[in-house]
């Protein structure tokens, strides 16, 4: 006969259930670390050889006056993004315990995604008009909607109108995808960017308890990596409209899900700090624009990192300034949902400065800029920084 110390079976139960919630622990460790190395690794298999065909069919860049690159440069780069982060996502799917929620958010989030990265890919390769492009990305954004990938932005007047909240959610997920796109212009900027937004998006969706969100930025955080260690300048080819699409609508849906998990005020101004860049690139283009009196959907050489090229920027120092400002905010939307108040006062005096700051370089570059009659018609007066110059390789 075996005699227990009293309290024997309940220090054994106790272990047990460490036991198991360490084994659970170790599972979710290793699925989310396999979604992360599966986009890396598909997307760095994958760049070299869609490289190969875009310029054995002759699709990429060619320098104009908007463009500092010298040589065509393959810009069908998007399509190994999408295929690595699709990689992940399906490799969570098989290492991990995915329920039929997993496969329900796919089932939602890919025929309209999909769409998105059509229209990317047929831009990439016959260029489309502004208003057919917007045209199809609120289709697919009234989709994402209408599946329940809605943004809330703790305004109760806002928030409680369905109406609202859709209209709302479409103009935010058009915006994202088209903001991405527009910073999309300079080796490594649009992947750095949305790499290091992904980071951001990963360690709220830690703090929130957002799995599904978590493996989303894993697999966008991987194949942004993969794809940089063939865009960092100079690159060798560029990820085109098809990846600055998908990127920007995948952290869109990200942050529709992020504030649907926690619908206040705090949770809106952390994701905005976090996509702060993008939207404050795409603002700047607005309000030149209409400040100069341009069409406000017309392609011109006055972004942020044309300003620093301006400036007498490298390309490596201009990626440097632009990611060190997007960790700046990130970081700052980290704390905003922790619960701190004073980043959300540094962050609209940051975002206020360096709005103005740039505003103005771009509006003086233009006004100094003379007019030349031998340009032909619809090109942009390029800038100084839009010279060719060696070594250098900036796109859109």
């Amino acid at each position: 006969m075996v005699c227990e110390r009293p309290g024997a079976a309940v220090a054994t139960a106790d272990l047990s259930v460490w036991r198991l919630t360490a084994l659970v622990s170790n599972t979710a460790l290793i699925a989310n670390a396999t979604v992360f190395l599966f986009a890396f690794f598909i997307t760095v298999l994958l760049t070299p050889v869609v490289r190969r065909y875009a310029l054995r069919w002759k699709l990429g860049d060619k320098p104009n006056g908007r463009k500092i690159h010298t040589n065509v440069i393959p810009h069908l780069g998007g399509i190994a993004i999408v295929l690595g982060t699709v990689a992940g996502l399906f490799a969570y799917n098989v290492t991990s315990l995915a329920g039929d929620n997993w496969i329900s958010l796919l089932q939602k989030i890919l025929p309209p995604v999909a769409l998105i990265v059509i229209l990317g890919l047929v831009d990439d390769m016959k260029s489309l008009r502004a208003l057919q492009k917007l045209t199809v990305q609120v289709m697919g954004s009234l989709i994402l909607a209408v599946s329940g990938f809605v943004l809330f932005t703790g305004i109760p007047g806002l928030d409680g109108v369905n109406a609202l909240v859709l209209l709302v959610s479409v103009a935010f997920l058009v915006g994202i995808s088209s903001s991405v796109n527009l910073i999309d212009g300079h080796d490594g900027l649009a992947a750095g960017i949305c790499l290091i937004a992904a980071a951001a998006f990963a360690v709220m969706a830690v703090m929130l308890g957002a799995n599904m969100a978590l493996v989303v930025t894993l697999a966008i955080s991987g194949a942004c990596l993969g794809f940089l260690v063939f865009n960092f300048p100079p690159g060798k080819i560029f990820m085109g409209d098809t990846g600055s699409m998908f990127l920007g609508i995948m952290l869109a849906l990200v942050a529709c899900t992020l504030t649907a998990i926690k619908p206040d005020g705090r949770t809106f101004i952390a994701i905005c700090f976090v996509l702060g860049i993008p939207m404050l690139d795409a603002f700047l283009a607005i309000a030149r624009r209409l400040i100069l009196r341009s069409p406000v959907f017309k392609a011109d050489c006055l972004h942020m990192h044309h300003v620093l090229r301006e400036l007498s920027f490298s390309p490596r120092q201009t990626l440097l300034v632009m990611y060190t400002m997007q960790v700046f905010l990130a970081g700052l939307g980290l704390l905003v949902l922790k619960g701190f108040v004073f980043p959300i006062v540094i962050g609209l005096v940051f975002t206020a400065v360096v709005f103005l700051s740039y505003l103005r370089i771009m509006i003086v570059s233009r006004s100094s800029v003379p007019s030349t009659p031998t340009l032909a018609p619809n090109t942009i007066t390029p800038l100084k920084s839009n010279m060719p110059r060696q070594k250098a390789s900036i796109g859109q």
